[in-house]
């Protein structure tokens, strides 16, 4: 088949995800080039262990899993990160799976479902405030651990308290920026007009990717930018910039669809 017949044959697209976890291949690049695209990866942020302290409390909580009657997880890499630690603790993974567990959306659903079971429940919008509601009749009382980001946002673990539940959070992983001078060629790209959208799989690669620009931050506009959900696209408004599409379903196969209906053949 000619490329230039699929739906994003010709155009070129950027992708801004970190690293790939140990799940394996990076389901948005695979599905960009089967629907055709040019596709240019620049990732934008690197993944790292937190700090000795928060670590210690991490363990702590692992150690503690009987006490908990849920699990929530807002993202694949509190997933990953959660189970890597239990592995190294030599704590069985079926400690976890015999909680009550909950997602945020389905590419998080997936993860867990690989490396544990699938989930209990995930809602119906894929945000952490929308976890939070859908959880806010099952916790009053109850203990629940929500393994996050240094920097994650906090809806899910505010929200968890307001319906009154014990909340323990611990930092499982940092997101860092990788380094502006890495991303410095995806601005001489936009500026060159040789880019027709880029994607954004989390808030963390929008704020690496615009911190980095700097002022010429301002190219994004020239092109498509989507976002894989509602979290990442608020992130697109806070620097000053609108998603141009949010797919449906909040996963990578949903974004790169999505990136086709607005800009395929």
């Amino acid at each position: 088949m000619d490329p230039r017949s699929l739906p994003l044959g010709g155009r070129t697209v950027v992708v801004t995800r970190g690293q790939v976890g140990a799940g394996g291949d990076d389901t948005l690049a695979l599905r960009l080039r089967e629907l055709g695209a040019r596709v240019l990866e620049f990732p934008s942020i690197e993944i790292g262990p937190p700090g000795p302290v928060d670590l210690a409390a991490l363990d702590a909580a692992l150690r503690d899993l009987p006490r908990f009657r849920w699990a929530a997880f807002a993202s694949g890499n509190a997933v990953e990160r959660t189970v890597e630690r239990l592995d190294a603790l030599g704590i069985p993974r079926g400690a976890l799976e015999d909680l009550r567990l909950a997602c945020v959306g389905p590419a998080t659903a997936d993860r867990l479902a690989e490396l544990v079971r699938p989930p209990d429940l995930v809602p119906m919008e894929h945000t952490g405030a929308a976890l939070a509601a859908a959880l806010a009749r099952h916790v009053a009382g109850a203990a629940v651990l929500v393994p996050r980001a240094a920097d994650g946002r906090p809806e899910l673990v505010d929200g968890l308290r307001a319906a009154g539940a014990e909340v323990t959070a611990p930092v499982a992983y940092r997101t860092v920026a990788v380094r502006p001078e890495t991303l410095a060629p995806l601005a001489d790209l936009l500026a060159a007009g040789e880019v027709d959208a880029v994607a954004f799989a989390s808030p963390s690669a929008v704020r690496s990717v615009t911190g980095a620009l700097g002022e010429r931050a301002t190219l994004l506009g020239r092109v498509l930018l989507a976002a894989i959900g509602p979290s990442t696209a608020e992130a697109l408004e806070a620097a000053g910039h609108a998603a141009g599409a949010v797919p449906e379903h909040h996963t990578t196969v949903g974004l790169a669809d999505e990136i086709a209906r607005r800009l395929g053949r």
